[in-house]
């Protein structure tokens, strides 16, 4: 490569000694930006500097030239502006204050940004950082090059603006991806047009990640970073509550200025004067769904928002795509077509009344005893159940390893790469093993009998899974739940051969390995089932291989293909989990309607209600258990209430005791008739923990008060959150 020809805006060789590159149009005697480095320096041995391609307050990204693979690349310096200057030598970088503490800690933190993101390089739309490095007394990231135009630019050639459905194409790989960064508790804080890219192969890339993160040392910032229009109250102050909400504003500031050609007013201004108007009061024509998802997005205060990016994701879809090819390939439960129900579902005297009776209940338990309460927490309960009768049991967990024999030789086994976009993760599966056409995520061999099974699980044998803890705790459990649910409805007897903690990775892992019989012909199998961490906040992922227990080269082809597996953030899954800050438990659900919704009514008490159909009303009560507080004294009460104040209410048969998720339940149903239209109450309650949970159900229809798939999933799943 002849440097004198070089030309710095593409790295091709100029033909002739013209300024000026017959190929990009780059001026090379076009000057650098005074804090810039030179264009032609070599950076940690390898990497040559070109054109500027932006300035921040905390950094500056040049286009760079790998001399290793040949590649343009971009790299990104560590130059905050009101800390320091580029020496006389215009390589190293001098600090113009005292502050040497904050511009360390600065650099160290900016470094560990590239770490992170580091991890993230196979993570799609995400520009990823291939290396990071200190040199002249500061720090660079090297990230791939986007080769395309940013957001901003194309909106431009627009005329301003795009259609809501072409804007929904762009943005939604870059919330999808932003969940994943979430999940590593990371926030990029400056999303906007300037640093979305569109590819020549028109994918939508997310650049410049977390610059505003690291302008500060500790709990002090620099100043503060952020683009008006574009950035939410909590970002003016360099205090501000900042997590994935701030995010969210940012993504719908984005998504409305696509759309509308208008930037939002500061936010700042918007607390004293909102002027914000609608999309659709702008001419904008999108879906009623959508331009609530967004204008909620923009909410003005950070509670008022979505808390996560995907719930923003499926607020304007309605709901994820891949939820509901999962749901239609994978449900486990039949899943009822929901009716229109008369509107006196919720809005009736009736629902006022018991609502009114069951305050009631609380307040003459409260009364009584209400200075004997405690606050304290255990921990999740636990639980067995078989799922599978006459099966052997096994007394000790702590079993030893399978003994050492010599390995086959798997040389020759030959691997193909799977990457499955809903599970969020990737993985090489043994060549000879194919999807089976009717399963989701499911392999098996020609002959059928050497498989393997990926999914993403959130409850075991009954049991709500909220950790690998929860997993570990239900291995065994897990067995037989696993085989049950398969087609191996005739297994007798397991016998675990090992289990213990393990790694995959950097992922934490739990592994059993178990040999199954089953009967007519007698077969014995040998399966091996992981459960890895996942990165929801709930759930795990379940790694399931079977093959005959003499089939060493199985085994190991197997165990190959394990130890290939790779998270790439959070997985999709038909089930969501319900928290709220202000209330001390949460419980996993099936996310099947688009219409549920969740409101706090009270410091304990929850409503949940369908705003679609009225098929689904729930009020949740919890309250700490004490000697007077218990779930039969709940009920006891509720049976009086009822009787003094909806005498009309006609109990139905005698209470009944039924257990989910480990909780024993009571109920008693009532009927009551208004207007001519018969109406069913339900009043549960049981004991979880150290804590009392009670709930009142309405429908009209009786065999619901048993049936309906979202209180089933409460009361198997709620626990009291550590």
């Amino acid at each position: 490569m002849n440097l004198e020809h070089i030309c710095y805006g593409c790295f091709r060789e100029k033909t002739n000694d013209s300024s000026i590159c017959p190929y990009c149009g780059f001026d090379n005697a076009e000057e650098q930006p005074f804090l810039a480095l030179g264009r032609g320096t070599i950076l940690n041995g390898r990497y040559m500097v070109g054109k500027v391609l932006g300035i921040g307050g905390f950094g500056i990204t040049y286009l760079g030239y790998d001399m290793t693979l040949e590649i343009e690349v971009a790299i990104k310096e560590y130059m905050p502006s009101g800390l320091v200057t580029r020496h006389a030598d215009r390589y190293n970088v001098t600090l113009t204050t005292k502050e040497t503490d904050q511009y360390t800690s600065g650099m160290e933190r900016f470094l560990e940004e590239a770490r992170i993101l580091a991890k993230l390089q196979n993570t799609p739309n995400i520009v990823s950082v291939q290396n990071y490095f200190k040199e002249n007394n500061t720090a660079y990231f090297v990230m791939e090059f986007v080769d395309g135009v940013s957001l901003k630019s194309y909106l431009a050639s627009q005329g301003g603006k795009i259609p809501y459905e072409q804007a929904l194409t762009i943005l939604l790989p870059v919330m999808q991806a932003l969940t994943r960064v979430h999940a590593m508790n990371l926030t990029h804080r400056d999303i906007s047009p300037d640093n979305i890219s569109i590819t020549s192969k028109g994918e939508s890339k997310l650049l410049d990640f977390g610059a505003a993160r690291f302008s500060s040392g500790d709990d002090k910032s620099v100043s503060v970073i952020l683009k008006h229009g574009y950035a939410p109250e909590e970002q003016y102050s360099s205090r501000g509550n900042q997590g994935p909400w701030t995010d969210v504003y940012a993504m719908g500031a984005t998504m409305y200025r696509c759309i509308t050609g208008e930037l939002p007013p500061d936010a700042i201004s918007r607390i004293h004067n909102d002027t914000l108007k609608k999309p659709s009061e702008l001419g904008v024509q999108l879906p009623v769904a959508a331009e609530k998802a967004i204008m909620k997005a923009l909410s003005i205060k950070a509670e008022d928002r979505f808390q996560t990016m995907d719930t923003f994701e499926d607020a304007l879809m309605g709901k994820k795509a891949a939820k509901a090819s999962k749901a239609a390939k994978g449900s486990d439960r039949v899943k009822k077509e929901k009716k229109k129900v008369s509107p006196a579902l919720r809005i009736t005297i009736v629902v006022l009344l018991v609502i009114v009776c069951v305050m009631r209940i609380l307040n003459y338990i409260l009364e009584k005893d209400s200075d004997t309460y405690s606050q304290s927490n255990t921990g999740t309960s636990g639980g067995t159940s078989t799922g599978i009768s006459d099966i052997s049991s096994v007394p000790d967990s702590d079993v030893s390893s399978i003994p050492d024999s010599e390995s086959p030789d798997i040389s020759d086994v030959q691997f193909w790469d799977y990457t499955s976009n809903y599970l969020n993760m990737s993985i090489s599966i043994p060549e000879g093993f194919v999807e089976e056409e009717d399963e989701f995520e499911s392999f098996r061999s020609e002959s059928k009998a050497r498989g393997m099974k990926f999914d993403y699980i959130t409850s075991l044998g009954g049991m709500p899974i909220y950790s690998l803890g929860d997993a570990k705790k239900n291995a065994e459990v897990g067995i037989t739940s696993y085989a049950y649910n398969q087609r191996w409805r005739d297994c007798v007897s397991y016998e675990i051969l090992s289990q213990g903690d393990r790694k995959i990775g950097d992922l934490d892992a739990y592994e059993v390995v178990c040999t199954v019989t089953f009967k007519d012909p007698e077969v014995i199998d040998e399966y091996r089932m992981i459960y890895i961490e996942g990165q929801n906040g709930y759930g795990c992922y379940r790694i399931v291989g079977d093959y005959g227990p003499d089939e060493d080269l199985a085994r190991e082809a197997i165990a190959a293909s394990v130890e290939t597996f790779k998270c790439n953030g959070p997985a999709g899954t038909v089930y969501e989990m319900f928290a709220d800050d202000a209330l001390p438990y949460h419980f996993i659900y099936w996310d099947d309607s688009d219409s549920i919704e969740f409101e706090r009514n009270s410091e304990n008490t929850l409503v949940i209600y369908s705003t679609e159909d009225d098929s689904t009303y729930i009020e949740i009560y919890y309250n700490p258990r004490t000697s007077e507080m218990t779930a039969e004294a709940w009920m006891d009460n509720s049976v009086k209430v009822f009787a003094e104040n909806l005498p009309e209410a006609i109990q139905i048969g005698t209470r009944a005791t039924y257990s989910k998720g480990g909780v024993s339940w009571m109920m008693d149903k009532y009927e009551y008739t208004i207007d001519g239209t018969k109406m069913y109450i339900g009043s549960l309650s049981g004991e979880v923990e150290d804590y009392v949970f009670s709930f009142l159900f309405m429908t009209d229809d009786r065999t619901e008060l048993t049936t309906n798939n979202m209180l089933y999933d409460i009361l198997e799943s709620i626990r009291p959150v550590n």
